[in-house]
């Protein structure tokens, strides 16, 4: 499995290095930024892919990547993962609908909590030692995630009910 993300602060870099270290023992993770990328999301087919959630949504550097490279995502298996600051709304549920869109199949979801990068907002300002329980949380819940889907029974956090029973998907399409 590799990694691939978005990360505009390093928050989302540092836990899908953290995921990937605890998964394979290495933290093989490539950012969209990177030319060389594509080419390797082409060449594996387990792929983590891992963003912040902007104002409940896919921010649009990564939405765009996905979209002007839909090719390279069919027959891909993908766990997202979705970092925010507040909340996420349905964070992991809006990219793998996009993905889903180009024959991706989504394996399983995570929300992970992670210092906000806004700073001027008060509800989102948080001091040192909250932001350091808040990354430890997060090591925690990527450590037990990681061991759920090891296990077969990956998280399936905010992909909804379909991603839970895709054989039943002819029924969302009613």
């Amino acid at each position: 499995m590799i990694g691939v993300y978005f990360s505009g602060t390093g928050n989302t870099r540092f836990c899908i290095d953290k995921f990937l270290m605890e998964y394979n023992g290495g933290h093989n993770t490539y950012p969209i930024e990177e030319k060389e990328t594509l080419e390797i999301i082409k060449t594996n087919t387990e792929l983590v892919l891992a963003y912040p959630v902007q104002y409940s949504n896919i921010p649009k550097i990564l939405r765009d990547y996905i979209v002007n490279n839909g090719h390279a995502w069919n027959g891909k298996r993908i766990y997202i993962i979705a970092t925010m600051g507040l909340f996420s709304g349905d964070g992991a549920g809006i990219l793998a609908r996009l993905l889903r869109r180009y024959g991706a199949e989504i394996v399983g979801g995570l929300h992970l909590k992670m210092p906000d990068s806004i700073g001027d907002v008060k509800v989102l300002r948080r001091g040192f030692t909250e932001n350091k329980e808040l990354v430890g949380n997060a090591e925690q819940k990527i450590c037990k995630a990681v061991s759920e889907l090891k296990n077969g029974n990956p998280p399936q956090e905010g992909l909804g009910i379909e991603n839970q029973f895709p054989k039943m998907r002819w029924l969302w399409l009613m």
